[in-house]
């Protein structure tokens, strides 16, 4: 009689220490899961203001080179060297305010 009961008690005892273990297991599983997902909304959201950056300087590259092909112009050239240099052709007449 003494057997069986000290048995049991042994028995119980383990199943109650495997059933801890399994729940912390559960428990740690869960909380890296929360983090998980946190980290996983924030790449996300640092993902989307990348792609907009990436849109932002796609529109400023190709600006730049519109820029870079008028520079290439000779209307460019005529326009600098009227505004910086004051130059005109030798048909035109200059009007100077007093």
């Amino acid at each position: 009689m003494y057997v069986r009961r000290g048995r049991k008690r042994r028995n119980r005892t383990a199943l109650y220490l495997v059933m801890t273990v399994v729940l912390l297991f559960c428990g740690t599983l869960a909380i890296h899961s929360f983090s998980l997902k946190a980290e996983c909304q924030d790449l996300l959201r640092q993902k989307q203001e990348l792609e907009a950056r990436k849109e932002e300087l796609k529109n400023e590259k190709e600006s730049i080179q519109e820029q870079q092909a008028y520079m290439q112009t000779d209307d460019y050239v005529e326009y600098i060297a009227r505004q910086k240099f004051g130059l005109v052709y030798d048909d035109e007449i200059i009007f100077k305010a007093k």
